[in-house]
């Protein structure tokens, strides 16, 4: 059954196409990696999946009652909030059905024998769900994931607003792993995650039950955790069963079998243009020049995708430096606010030296 289904997209920016009668689907379970070349729309397609974007043509559909993740790295975070507060609201819907039972519970005092039915009725049920989602658990559950992501080494209590760009994003994730929707959408997840992040990560999405939509550029991440490519390239968007290395392979025979067809149309048709100028004057063979111009007219063209340029850096020789490269002396690093300490810093060629700065120089500070 369909989660997510995509039919007849179509979107662009001005007169720059981005897709061109896409279609997608996204079945229950399935690890999908959108991969493709940097401007091909990966990031266009998760904003207008997710609504933020609508799309100039095609429909889209989730099916109902649906919970959908995405990892935001533009959301706003409540100054006040603690890492641990962000992290513990992934639960907010239990916490509220908390105060629905408690609420229930102030009740009964005054409630008649048929009401006290109704009511225990309810009571139970709620139960039954706070148990089955490990409300009671919740902190165990806030601490396991804060240390998996590095996120107790920036302090659970400390405030998000205060925090650096990558870790909100860190927090982010956080929350919304804690939150285990049907489907997780995330965009560049291992980015300001380090080796030990990343592998814990790969893990969680490995046993990950339910679907998730990822884009990286970390193949080795990539090839971990996903059974389904998603190609994005020249406004089409094609399916391929496997990891990201079976991709590639069944991608590349798929080029090299359309670039052979290319050649084959190619020469072909140059013989039939060719049979065609020097036979359509003649009365003899004005038919047959005629027959080989309707099949050059009704021929469906192969076209091969331009090559896409690729980077080139050169970098002049200079000459050797003097001895000391750089110093540094009390260089605090931030935006309005600092992010680091004093740093006292000096390279020389082959060398390097850093110290902290003595207590009078902190002082002075």
């Amino acid at each position: 059954m369909s989660i997510l289904n995509v039919e007849h997209l179509s979107h662009g920016f001005g007169d720059r196409a981005i897709f061109n009668d896409v279609s997608f689907r996204l079945l229950k379970g399935e690890h999908i990696g959108l991969v493709g070349a940097n401007g091909e729309g990966k990031s266009t397609f998760m904003n207008i999946v997710t609504g933020k974007l609508m799309p100039d043509e095609g429909k889209v559909e989730w099916a109902k009652n649906v919970r959908v993740g995405y990892l935001d790295q533009h959301s706003v975070l409540e100054k006040g909030m603690t890492v641990r507060d962000v992290l513990k609201s992934a639960f907010s819907w239990l916490f509220e059905m908390e105060e629905k039972m408690n609420e229930i519970c102030d009740r009964m005092g005054e409630a008649s024998p048929e009401e006290m039915e109704a009511m225990l009725e309810e009571l139970g049920t709620i139960q039954d769900m706070l148990t089955m989602h490990d409300f009671y658990i919740i902190d165990s559950k806030v601490d396991e994931v804060g240390r998996a992501l590095g996120l107790d080494a920036i302090g659970m209590d400390n405030d998000v607003t205060e925090l650096s760009g990558g870790q909100r994003t860190k927090v982010l994730l956080g929350k919304l792993l804690l939150e285990k929707p049907d489907i997780l959408l995330l965009d560049e997840p291992t980015n300001y995650l380090d080796e030990q992040h990343i592998s814990w990560l790969t893990r969680y999405l490995q046993e990950y039950e339910n679907a998730f939509v990822l884009i990286s550029h970390d193949i080795p991440f990539l090839n971990s955790v996903v059974n389904i490519i998603y190609h994005m390239e020249n406004q089409e968007l094609n399916r391929y069963v496997g990891d990201y290395d079976k991709f590639q392979e069944v991608y590349a025979v798929k080029k090299a079998q359309l670039e052979a067809a290319y050649r084959r149309q190619q020469q072909e048709i140059s013989e039939l243009k060719d049979f065609v100028a020097r036979n359509k004057a003649r009365v003899a063979t004005r038919n047959m020049a005629m027959s080989r111009q309707k099949k050059l007219d009704k021929m469906d063209i192969i076209e091969l995708a331009q090559e896409k340029p690729k980077p080139e850096f050169n970098f002049r020789e200079a000459r050797t430096s003097g001895k000391q490269l750089f110093v540094t002396k009390d260089l605090v690093i931030g935006y309005d606010e600092p992010l680091s300490r004093q740093l006292n810093l000096e390279m020389e060629r082959r060398r390097s030296r850093w110290w902290e700065p003595t207590a009078s120089e902190r002082r002075r500070c």
